[in-house]
């Protein structure tokens, strides 16, 4: 990538992981972006799948997240703190609270271009898109979310279980 909005950001938010507040300092450099988002779109390589890895380091990965059309994807944390921004299309973000018998779904939050959403590590939460055109959104985590151990809740049942693109990608089911 050149000197384009996306390359900023990820200087940004690598400058970000040594701020006092980090995910303070990565809003900031997210809202840079959301408030150039036709730039941002420009930059946005095409790729295959629902992800694009645009950085990945020990300290901070930053992912371009598609969500295909009229999908809901299985509650999930990150085990680390995380920023969303919205780029194109919306998502809602289901918010799940942990119990005993796994998660509940505690509230909705819709996010359409130009908005952020801040996670902390212990969240869980799902992503759905109920549009007929995909959503895309820049999620950027403060650690190497490839490399790290998260929970994955099955949607049905609400057992837990460790995260696997593979059980991730079986558990997305139609938006309703």
């Amino acid at each position: 990538m050149n000197e384009g909005i996306l390359s900023r950001l990820i200087e940004d938010c690598r400058g970000a992981t040594d701020a006092s507040d980090p995910i303070a300092a990565v809003r900031v450099a997210l809202g840079r972006v959301v408030a150039n988002i036709e730039a941002a779109l420009a930059e946005v390589p095409a790729f295959e799948g629902e992800d694009h890895v645009l950085h990945r380091e020990p300290t901070l990965s930053v992912f371009l997240v598609r969500q295909s059309p009229n999908t809901a994807g299985p509650p999930h944390d990150h085990g680390m703190s995380a920023v969303i921004a919205m780029l194109d299309g919306v998502e809602i973000h289901r918010h799940y609270r942990r119990g005993a018998d796994g998660v509940a779904l505690d509230r909705e939050q819709t996010l359409a271009p130009g908005e952020l959403l801040a996670l902390t590590p212990s969240d869980v939460h799902a992503i759905a898109n109920p549009d007929g055109t995909s959503s895309i959104g820049v999620h950027v985590y403060l650690g190497d979310i490839v490399g790290n151990e998260r929970t994955l809740w099955d949607p049905q049942s609400g057992a837990a279980m460790a995260f696997t693109v593979q059980d991730y990608e079986r558990m997305v089911t139609p938006y309703h």
